[in-house]
């Protein structure tokens, strides 16, 4: 059907003649992907989340410090005078010098920390899901500028053309007028129309240079000629098969659901706040009495052991009130997933309806061009016959000018709002659209940098698994 749609567009050329070279739709996808830096600050962010997960496995392995600390004492002896002196036969100076190292290792807090881990990792994955939803919305900006450029361009040249025409009809008129078979009236009206038609090609002109801007913000290169985009991505047939597609697929709703399941940790950590910590110390001291630094040869040599349990009793009220913040926080998530699948159905029917309409206006507009050029040559013809004036004439060339621009509107609204479908679908990512690019891999950096234990990795398993089911 778009082929067909596509091949009765003969009419309404793109070209551009400043853009020597030419860009497909796939091209600017590839450079978007590569170049834009709203993508790229996404990418980078996710990393935070990442290292966040090594600060939480961090609180569950052992902490080592040392500690070093020299001192002197240089005694003073004291005369029967008012001031001090030093005494021929001073007590000599005394050195404390200690040098101490301990490993410290949490034992026990009723799974708070290994939860705040869990929370970590989905967060992680969460930001993951946030990374598709950007990656999405910068490649539909990319396929909007596109398209939008395209229309610009399409746009000056039926200015141009319109021009052209009008041009050649004011030196008919003036020649008519000449030899007295049309008025001072008729010449005026085309002469009217034709300052119009200049001015709209300014405005064109200006219609472009604002799309090349936005195009070369979003897509991080300079334009060039516009190629005819390719078929789109199939849509499926019905609104109700696009929704089922939206609603288990789209990153906005996984992001929320695994927001939610942190939360229900956090809070499962929350009410654990009263559980006593417990802590295991290891210590080793050397001291030294004489000789600075001489830590190794120190005369007093000690290990220490020791085990120590902190228990919550009262904090001000801060413990309930970290309770209530937590399931606070998890009814927010609750109301965000509710908002981010209301949100999806709403858009995925103003979209699914509006790239309906839009394949209904690409044919109607096909049909006014026809009409419209059947009509306009015929009002030429009748006003040479002198049964039609000049003013039908421009009226009947404005109509069919109109209908061109209105299928070269159609034409990129159709376009821009099927993938406002596909991405609502979940179905906008470089991977979907097979952009031969290098893929951006968020697992890569996670790691190198996490480092957890075979029971954390049996938990990050679990979790990948829950993240692969959005991609079926």
């Amino acid at each position: 059907m778009r082929r067909l749609i596509l091949s009765g567009v003969v009419a309404v050329s793109v070209a551009f003649p400043s853009f020597a070279d030419t860009t497909s739709l796939k091209q600017a996808l590839e450079a978007t992907y590569r170049n834009n830096p709203t993508l790229a600050q996404t990418r980078t962010s996710i990393k935070n989340l990442d290292e966040s997960v090594v600060q939480a496995l961090a609180e569950l392995k052992p902490t080592v410090a040392g500690a070093v600390s020299v001192g002197v004492t240089d005694f003073i002896d004291q005369t029967e005078s008012s001031f001090f002196t030093l005494s021929d036969q001073k007590k000599p100076d005394s050195y404390s010098n200690v040098a101490t190292l301990s490993i410290t290792q949490l034992i026990y807090d009723g799974g708070q920390q290994r939860g705040k881990v869990d929370s970590a990792k989905l967060a992680v994955y969460a930001g993951r899901e946030n990374l598709i939803a950007a990656e999405q919305e910068t490649l539909l900006a990319a396929i909007t500028a596109y398209m939008d450029l395209r229309r610009a361009q399409a746009n000056l040249n039926l200015a141009e053309s319109n021009i052209t025409v009008l041009q050649q009809q004011l030196q008919a008129s003036r020649d008519r007028f000449e030899v007295g078979e049309v008025t001072r009236t008729d010449v005026s009206q085309t002469e009217a129309r034709l300052a119009s038609a200049v001015s709209n090609r300014e405005a064109s002109r200006a219609a472009l240079q604002g799309a090349v801007a936005n195009y070369e913000s979003v897509v991080g290169e300079k334009p060039h000629r516009m190629q005819t985009p390719p078929d789109h991505p199939a849509i499926p047939s019905t609104l109700a098969g696009a929704e089922a597609v939206a609603l288990q697929g789209h990153p906005r709703i996984r992001a929320a659901q695994l927001e939610l399941k942190a939360a229900g940790i956090d809070l499962t950590v929350a009410r654990k706040n009263r559980i006593p910590t417990v802590k295991g110390t290891v210590s080793a001291t050397s001291k030294a009495g004489s000789g600075i630094a001489k830590f190794v040869q120190g005369n007093e040599k000690e290990v220490n052991v020791s085990v120590s349990a902190s228990i919550p009793i009262f904090q001000g009220g801060a413990l309930d009130s970290r309770q209530r913040s937590a399931a606070n926080a998890k009814k927010v998530d609750q109301y965000a997933l509710d908002e981010a699948i209301n949100t999806t159905q709403l858009n995925i029917r103003r979209n699914y309806a509006n790239w309906q309409a839009a394949v209904a206006a690409i044919r109607a507009s096909q049909a006014q061009i026809r009409s419209a050029r059947i009509a306009f040559e015929g009002v030429q013809e009748e006003a040479k016959l002198g049964s039609r004036t000049t003013l039908d004439v421009l009226d009947a060339e404005q109509e069919l000018l109109t209908a061109r621009s209105n299928l070269v509107s159609a034409l990129r609204d159709e376009q821009v709002q099927a993938y406002n479908v596909l991405a609502e679908m979940g179905r906008l990512t470089a991977r979907s659209l097979r952009l031969n690019v290098e893929h951006h891999d968020p697992k890569t950096n996670y790691e190198a940098v996490v480092k957890d234990s075979p029971l954390g990795l049996q938990r990050i398993n679990l979790l990948e698994k829950l993240q692969k089911r959005r991609n079926k």
